[in-house]
């Protein structure tokens, strides 16, 4: 936590220098002493919470928790894929002071565990996200996930058995965001009220969320969906959807030509008219199924970073959580 008294009492002794100066000492101890120190204690910048986040959904959260009482940084920057960043040294050290430091797990980020090595023994507080959660295993189902072909996991990074991504499941968000918030109240108990009064509003945002996806989902005859790669487990397990990947769980795959023959098929069964690709991914995935099968492609978001301009609009986890709503509702509808 950084604590900024100091600059406050270096403000408070030039004033008293200068009222001093120009005022009979009488007036300043009978009149102005108290009306000083009140003013002083009024003045005394709030602690402030130094906060790190892997990458952005968990850097989103700290930040609707905290307001303006945290510093919050993510690591992995706007554009970058998690999975294949690398902190740099700096970035490290500047780790090193923070007070706070969230990360997803699950394989989520490859370089854990050098970071986690290097805040051993430190007095900061890790929160692992995916830690206590219900989790989904990657299916072995051929309309599921991605085990569909062994050679399918030919990538450069290995999530291991569980799916990492917990935060498309708003319901995990409210249990992610819960442990955020305790730990800030362990750090900064005077402002336990400002802590619970975020958090609360939050998850307000997060009911709502779940109930607009349940409510707007709910009556739907097909229900499966084809997604570039594995990222949307969670979302389609908590509503009851099937995604059917095209390329596995690394978002830089693409589809051999027996899987291209096998999931043509799937979309004449299903009746199912277009693909879903991702911001962070590569577009090719499904622009190759799309042309040989005459499907039209839609956007989802899984949200592991914004762009600049998603940035410069405003977005967050909750609003791209509800353009996904739109989106699926596009697809399944139509």
């Amino acid at each position: 936590m950084k604590k900024k008294y100091w600059k406050c009492g270096v403000f408070i002794l030039i004033l008293v220098y200068i009222l001093m100066g120009c005022t009979p000492k009488t007036t300043i101890e009978e009149s102005n002493y108290e009306e000083i120190e009140v003013q002083s204690e009024e003045s005394i910048i709030e602690p402030e919470i130094e906060v790190y986040a892997s990458f952005y959904p968990l850097y989103d959260f700290a930040k609707k928790v905290g307001g303006e009482l945290v510093d919050a940084r993510v690591i992995v920057p706007d554009g970058a894929d998690p999975h294949s960043f690398e902190p740099s040294a700096k970035l490290l050290t500047q780790l090193e002071a923070a007070d706070v430091f969230i990360y997803n797990g699950l394989g989520m980020e490859p370089w854990i565990e050098g970071v986690l090595e290097l805040l051993e023994g430190k007095n900061i507080i890790i929160i692992e996200a995916s830690k206590d959660l219900d989790l989904i295993k990657f299916s072995k189902g051929d309309d599921h996930d991605h085990d569909h072909e062994e050679d399918d996991h030919d990538h450069d990074h290995d999530h291991g058995e569980y799916d990492p991504h917990i935060w498309l499941d708003p319901i995990h968000v409210m249990e992610i965001s819960e442990r955020i918030k305790e730990s800030f109240v362990e750090i900064d108990p005077n402002n336990i009220g400002i802590y619970e009064e975020n958090f609360i509003a939050f998850r307000r945002q997060l009911e709502q969320l779940d109930e607009d996806f349940r409510e707007e989902l709910k009556d739907l005859v097909r229900r499966k969906i084809f997604v570039s790669h594995s990222a949307f487990g969670y979302l389609a397990h908590r509503y009851d959807i099937e995604q059917i990947s095209v390329a596995g769980v690394s978002p830089h795959e693409e589809p051999s030509p027996a899987r291209l023959a096998e999931l043509t098929k799937k979309a004449q069964q299903y009746n199912i008219k277009y693909i879903f690709f991702e911001v962070l991914a590569n577009p090719r995935t499904a622009e190759v199924l799309a042309n040989e099968i005459n499907l039209e492609t839609l956007m989802l978001y899984n949200i592991e970073g914004l762009t600049a301009e998603q940035r410069q609009a405003g977005e967050d986890y909750i609003s791209l959580m509800y353009k996904n709503l739109e989106n699926l509702r596009k697809a399944l509808v139509e």
